[in-house]
């Protein structure tokens, strides 16, 4: 098979349909290539090596193949073009021709400066085999390994080399230990006691999660870390980021050891290489007492309980005072005339407050109405009184939704972080703009808290807190007793984006680091490092049990009912003396006027 029938056999056994050719042929050879590609359904697009090298622009939504003669006159400089634009990457498939047997030295002479890191998909196609060829880094000598098949394979014969060639992570996942910058985030150093410290591991928790899973990693590659240390990620700042973001800008830095967010913004300045967890960010709060948001005293009981209970004692009051009301009974009982109407809707309240009656009647049937009415008091009673002690052992459920923590007493406070107000701001719920405006834009700074302080919040009550959750639930874990942490509830405001390990624009490294950390999460790895520093919901195990102090909101209307009715005691005590003497002027008067009549 001679040069031309390899090309197009070449780049479809890959299933690369559209070409790009730097060829200095004569017309007619270059006719046949395309007729021969056209008719294989290969679009080929022929562009002359000279001084004006098309753009290769390293991102794209499709593979395309790339051809290069390396005797024509500009190889050299489309090769350095395309090493200084990251062409060189699994982007383009190129096909080096080398119309010569194949021989080191003059690979080493012909590639030399160029940029073909381990994600470059290069084959130099020397006259008697094809080769397959990389650089560990742009400083490294060149590696080539034979693929096994010649310049004259067809394309079955290709078809079959590349499926049982290993993956290009697996053939160059041998980094020969060099070194590779990275930096790290320690936003607190003086309180940082380690990567293994796990007292203190709501502080910098991702940069500690990350850090053994690269360094896993670094074993797994065999290369190196020349770690850095920063106090920030990273924000944009007139165009340019600072802290790490700002080092993978300038290039300093092959790699972040810590994970950042996904956002379209730090797109233009770096890459992801690897999605590692989802981060949840939520409001955490205990939800409010019963009596906060309620009178626990009508609770108890749902409407229709309350209105049959009414009902029954109503009727007791009414039957005892229709009982009292035959003659003749009251001539057998002579106590029956003091239970009027008024005493018998007396008995009525004073038997649902558990109290007795003075009046002893001697009629049975009395008697019984009595019995029987105190004897369903002390039933409902009881269900009273250990609905009450439940209630308020049990948190209410008022607050479900971010509404409903906008319109609630509660006050508001959001973690110390660099996102603090990004993600409210660009938030296009509704709900949570509103809940932004009027809780948090108020406070200013002092919204602002951090972990320990918010937390402690928290737990005194009637306070809501925007934390990372599993940084809250570690605080929660070591401060909260088992009581307080079965009235926890979180609502989310806003979904923050997944988090990634930040590596540099178009590193020749990033498939390399994304196969590698893939691997650690599929096996379980990434699992145990989660687990280990992020700490998750505290559980409910007190089940309700314990002791809990009542406090004065608590019984709140019971003391309302006392004042109303003292204060209603009191106006009828005044409305009594002035009706007396209003009564004793009037007497006076007329008797004055009948001595003088």
């Amino acid at each position: 098979m001679d040069t031309i029938s390899l090309i197009p056999a070449f780049f479809l056994s890959k299933n690369i349909y559209f070409l790009t050719t730097f060829l200095c042929w004569n017309s007619e050879e270059l006719h046949n290539l395309w007729r021969l590609g056209q008719q294989q359904g290969l679009r080929i697009r022929a562009m002359a090596a000279g001084p004006a090298t098309p753009p290769l622009p390293p991102d794209d939504l499709h593979r395309e193949g790339v051809v290069l003669d390396l005797a024509c006159p500009y190889a050299d400089h489309i090769i350095q073009a395309a090493s200084e634009t990251r062409g060189f990457n699994y982007r383009y498939a190129w096909l080096l021709l080398h119309n010569s047997s194949f021989d080191a030295t003059s690979l080493d002479s012909v590639l030399s400066g160029s940029v073909i890191l381990p994600d470059a998909d290069v084959t130099f196609a020397s006259d008697d085999k094809l080769l397959d060829v990389y650089r560990i880094k742009a400083d490294q000598p060149l590696l080539a390994t034979t693929l096994g098949v010649v310049r004259n394979s067809t394309r079955r014969d290709l078809e079959q080399m590349w499926g049982v060639l290993k993956s290009t992570v697996s053939r160059r996942k041998n980094l020969n230990n060099v070194f590779l910058k990275g930096a790290t985030i320690i936003t607190q150093p003086q309180n940082f006691k380690g990567w293994n410290d796990l007292t203190v591991r709501h502080i910098d928790t991702f940069p500690k999660l990350m850090y053994p899973l690269l360094m896993h990693c670094a074993e797994d590659l065999n290369f190196r870390l020349n770690l850095l240390q920063v106090e920030l990620y990273g924000d944009e700042r007139n165009g340019s980021f600072d802290g790490l973001a700002g080092m993978l800008q300038r290039r300093d830095i092959e790699v972040g050891v810590t994970t950042l967010f996904m956002r379209h913004d730090r797109l233009n300045v770096r890459h992801f290489c690897s999605e590692t967890l989802e981060l949840k960010g939520a409001f955490i709060f205990r939800q409010p007492p019963q009596s906060s948001v309620n009178n626990v005293f009508l609770l108890p009981f749902s409407r229709g309980v309350w209105a049959a209970s009414a009902l029954v004692f109503t009727a007791a009051g009414g039957l005892l005072a229709a009982l009292s009301r035959p003659r003749w009974l009251r001539d057998a009982d002579p106590d029956l005339v003091q239970l009027s109407a008024a005493e018998a809707f007396t008995f009525a309240v004073g038997t649902i407050c558990q109290q007795g009656c003075y009046v002893n009647p001697h009629a049975v049937s009395v008697r019984m109405l009595m019995f029987f009415t105190l004897l369903a008091s002390l039933f409902t009673f009881t269900s009273y009184s250990a609905k009450i002690v439940a209630i308020l052992q049990t948190p209410s459920d008022a607050i479900q939704t971010i509404d409903d923590l906008t319109h609630s007493p509660m006050a508001l406070g959001v973690q110390e972080s660099t996102y603090k107000r990004v993600y409210f701001a660009e938030s296009d719920d509704p709900a949570t703009q509103r809940l932004y405006r009027r809780k948090l834009l108020p406070q200013g700074e002092r919204a602002y808290l951090s972990i320990v302080d918010g937390i402690a919040r928290v737990r005194n009550g009637l306070f809501a807190f925007q934390v990372e959750e599993s940084s809250g639930y570690d605080v929660i874990s070591k401060t909260f007793t088992e009581q307080e942490k079965c009235g926890l509830k979180q609502i989310q405001a806003f979904k923050l984006p997944m988090v990634a390990v930040p590596i540099l624009k178009h590193s020749g490294y990033r498939e390399l680091f994304a196969a590698r950390l893939r691997w650690q999460r599929e096996t379980g790895i990434m699992d145990r490092e989660r687990r280990v520093w992020m700490a998750s919901k505290p559980r409910c195990d007190s089940d309700g049990g314990g002791f809990l102090s009542v406090r004065l909101s608590d019984v709140l209307p019971a003391v309302q009912v006392l004042i109303y009715g003292m204060l209603l005691a009191a106006i009828q005590l005044f409305a009594e003396i002035a009706l007396h003497r209003a009564t004793e002027r009037i007497k006076r008067k007329n008797k004055i006027r009948g001595k003088r009549e």
